[in-house]
């Protein structure tokens, strides 16, 4: 096969999908740790539906559309629908994809390398901190074999793909001896597994099933080894996007180009990723948007301004002791109002917008103020887009929002970086998105507002209670499937028989004291006497602990928990 049509790569996409939902349960499988989660197959599963959704609206049947086309539609919408940690990396495979294929026709065997090879760096740019072992070591060795491969020759399009196809399955079964928590554990990545799902069930399609190198169900092996989860805990948010650093200042701006002369992307993001950390840099080659953290702002604008028009300047300091550095800014780069209207005293349309799951957390969230809720969090990660809406649904010049799990950090820092008037606070359980609430001041800058409540998640101590789905053994807890266990911090601290031992045990591991404030939120099928026997021991144990039981309603957490 000399070369693909539009068509091809979109049914070759829409294919894969179908691959991946076949073999979601055994990419969920995967995941070391034991809590009901939908992880990482869900998140790359609803991912790649936007994506062929996008491609059937933007290039419907009976036309002959072009791979440039097609290529752009998949890439937008996995962008507007990426979930997760995942979903968000897979994202931007696919944008390399519609960069390395602008103005194409047709595929051809060079382009194929080009955009595997491009559709690796996209990944590994838009991860802060790398780490090899997961679903980007999957893509970049897929990219190498691809490109050795089509060196010094034609090549073909299917061979490529199957070279990609067979050199991910390998990177795959390697990811054990560059991750300890994986080799602990004795599985494989979960989300490198999704990538070999589906570059083999592009292969599958476009070889019309006739490729002997695509035997998917041989990839069930993998799921088996899921059930020998003995390794360390992996912690939702190691492969996020984006980390949210609470030092220095938060620069924000636009590069427009300047006359005929069009901007590199490719030069703007290796600069910055070289000098500044939590680097988002989006655009195309008359407008590049650029979102990082650095100790001094002045060098980036300085650079910024050496390539094009500067505009929608903000400066956000993300550290109170930094404010005198801030007061002596350049003049050209002052701690200035962001909005014309503030300056002249009219006050700031300030929203403040939360993820949560479950009625009683929902009612509390709106009752403080907020403007809505997302309806998401564990299981349920809202995507890219209802973010997107839903802050645009408040009315508001600015939005913060609040995440609330780990593992939807990454879609709100995306829909951030698409809409400048987004601002997103990353707290990884609803104890930190309350106490960011409690910080929060509505009649206050959006840039103070955000300092303050980012402040406010090292003043308390976040625990959960779940029921754990399988048998594993982290960090020198043994667990039984049945068992529920015991969270501080995201690191499972103890297993027991009941959910309320759970929450007395990590509790415990909290260090309580008189002085502390203890606020419980009871899940939807947690009974409110055996809440109340835990608070009743509590302020027995510890005369002055001020202990209030709140209805959250969550489902899959019988008991969320902080301590101040």
């Amino acid at each position: 096969m000399d070369q693909l049509r539009g068509q091809d790569l979109k049914k070759a996409f829409s294919a894969a999908t179908g691959c991946l939902e076949e073999y979601r349960d055994t990419v969920n499988a995967l995941n070391v740790f034991p809590v009901p989660d939908g992880d990482t197959g869900t998140n790359m599963l609803l991912t790649m539906r936007s994506a062929v959704q996008s491609a059937a609206e933007g290039c419907p049947d009976g036309r002959d559309h072009s791979v440039a086309t097609v290529s752009s539609a998949l890439a937008q919408g996995a962008f507007f629908g990426a979930r997760g940690n995942s979903g968000v990396i897979l994202s931007q495979f696919f944008k390399g994809f519609s960069d390395a294929l602008a103005g194409k026709e047709d595929l051809a065997a060079g382009d194929l390398a080009l955009a595997f090879k491009l559709a690796s760096d996209g990944a590994y740019k838009s991860v802060g901190n790398p780490v090899e072992g997961t679903m980007l070591t999957v893509i970049r060795m897929a990219s190498e074999a691809v490109e050795g491969a089509f060196q010094g020759s034609e090549g073909d399009v299917l061979g490529l793909w199957e070279t990609a196809y067979l050199a991910s399955l390998d990177a795959l079964e390697r990811t054990p001896q560059q991750l300890p928590v994986l080799r602990e554990a004795g599985v494989v990545d979960a989300g490198g597994l999704g990538i070999v799902v589906l570059i083999g069930g592009a292969l599958r399609s476009l070889s019309d099933g006739g490729s002997s190198l695509v035997d998917l169900s041989a990839l069930s092996r993998f799921q088996r080894a899921a059930d020998s989860n003995d390794g360390r805990l992996i912690k939702p948010e190691y492969l996020a996007a984006t980390v949210e650093q609470e030092w220095g200042f938060c620069t924000q701006f636009i590069i427009s180009s300047v006359g005929e002369l069009d901007l590199d992307l490719d030069r703007v993001r290796s600069h910055f990723q070289e000098t500044a950390r939590s680097t988002t840099i989006v655009g195309d080659g008359r407008n590049v948007r650029v979102h990082i953290h650095v100790e001094d702002p002045a060098p980036a604008l300085s650079y910024a301004e050496s390539l094009g028009a500067l505009s929608e300047i903000k400066i956000e300091n993300m550290d109170s002791q930094n404010r005198n550095f801030a007061a002596g800014a350049p003049r050209d780069q002052p701690d200035q109002p962001d909005h014309p209207d503030q300056a002249e005293g009219a006050a700031l349309a300030l929203a403040l917008l939360p993820v949560a799951q479950g009625e009683g957390l929902a009612h509390l969230f709106r009752d403080s103020g907020c403007a809505d809720v997302i309806d998401g969090g564990q299981t349920m990660n809202p995507s890219v887009q209802q973010i997107l809406d839903a802050a645009r649904g408040t009315g508001a010049k600015d939005v913060i929002v609040l995440p609330n799990n780990g593992n939807v950090v990454s879609a709100a820092e995306q829909a951030a970086a698409a809409e400048p008037f987004i601002h997103v606070v990353p707290t990884k359980n609803v104890p930190q998105g309350v106490a960011a609430l409690l910080a929060f001041n509505p009649e206050g800058p959006w840039q103070e507002n955000v300092d303050a409540m980012a402040a406010a998640l090292s003043e308390v101590a976040s625990l959960e209670v779940a029921k754990a789905v399988r048998g594993t053994d982290i960090g020198g807890v043994a667990v039984t499937e049945g068992q529920y266990i015991g969270l501080l911090e995201g690191l499972m601290v103890t297993a027991e028989d009941s959910p309320e031992k759970a929450l007395r045990s990590a509790l415990d591991r909290a260090g309580l004291n008189a002085g502390a404030i203890v606020t419980i939120y009871l899940g939807a099928d947690t009974s409110v006497s055996d809440a109340e026997l835990v608070a009743a021991e509590l302020e027995s144990g510890f005369p002055g602990i001020q202990v209030d039981l709140i209805d959250g309603g969550q489902p899959h957490h019988q008991y969320l928990a902080s301590v101040e």
